[in-house]
């Protein structure tokens, strides 16, 4: 039995497309897509140094498998800035760690079903 691979997908400002990168390679890029059984991962010292240095680099993304299913209606809009730390849901500001779906759409937006925040991740 073979597990699921799952993949690493960012946005890549240069192409205008979400990179998605498996065991380290970028191995394609696509207007938009779903992840499944989600993870997102947002390194903080990376932050703090694109922060400091106006330089940016790839340290967000959010892991998961490859899914072919519609975004759901209740999905809520989650994105990463920079200038804080984590990503948040667009709109009550909290921290999302998690999301049972992700969807990436063509304009840049990310879409999370069932996002858990830092209160639930804690509780």
């Amino acid at each position: 039995m073979t597990t699921p691979s799952h993949e690493h997908v960012y946005y890549n400002r240069s192409r205008k497309l979400w990179s998605i990168r498996s065991n380290g390679i970028v191995i394609g890029h696509a207007p938009s897509l779903a992840l499944a059984g989600c993870v997102l991962h947002a390194g903080e010292s990376a932050r703090l140094r694109c922060v400091s240095t106006g330089q940016r680099d790839v340290h967000a993304w959010i892991k998961g498998t490859l899914a072919d299913a519609p975004r759901a209606a209740d999905a809520v809009r989650i994105g990463y800035r920079p200038a804080q730390p984590g990503f948040r849901r667009r709109d009550t500001g909290a921290v999302v760690t998690a999301a049972a779906t992700v969807w990436f759409e063509p304009d840049g937006s990310a879409w999370a079903a069932s996002p858990t925040t830092i209160l639930e991740t804690l509780s």
